[in-house]
């Protein structure tokens, strides 16, 4: 499992992207570590007004205080809200899992490396990302594809 995640302008083109492995661990812990990665670096590159997406609505729910974490995060919970608060305008909204294809492609490159990645530019994406973001950029839905399994019919 890692963190990823896409930082982009108000015209939606890429300032940086990133993929990170970060070993074992609960989802809610890695979404909550993607989210301290992604908010740090729009700091440290000068980034204070935030719109930041998410895919988990439970997320979303505690970012806005409005469910209480279980124990097991509250730390990690304490130490985004601790980042959140040097932005000086943050608004959180819920996308949903299927328009976030740049870093559902992103968190495939997470399981290959051993060092977190950032990518400062399109070139340096892989091919499939690069795509996933032109095509969110466009504001074009995009799907997933699954193979179905034939069912054979018994004799």
């Amino acid at each position: 499992m890692g963190a990823e995640g896409v930082l982009r302008n108000h015209q939606g083109d890429m300032i940086c992207a990133y993929s990170s492995p970060l070993g074992e661990g609960s989802n809610n812990q890695f979404e909550i570590i993607a989210a301290i990665f992604g908010l740090a670096w729009c700091i440290h590159l000068g980034y204070l007004n935030v719109i930041f997406e998410v895919d988990s609505e439970l997320l979303l729910k505690w970012i806005k205080q409005q469910v209480i974490p279980p124990r097991s995060i509250i730390q990690l919970l304490a130490k985004l809200q601790s980042i959140i608060r040097q932005l000086s305008n943050f608004q959180c909204t819920h996308t949903l899992r299927e328009a976030n294809f740049p870093a559902d492609k992103l968190s495939k490159l997470s399981n290959t490396v051993t060092t977190p990645k950032i990518y400062f530019n399109r070139k340096q994406l892989h091919e499939n990302t690069k795509v996933y973001l032109h095509l969110d950029k466009m504001g074009m839905a995009t799907f997933k594809r699954r193979k179905r399994k034939k069912i054979k019919e018994p004799p």
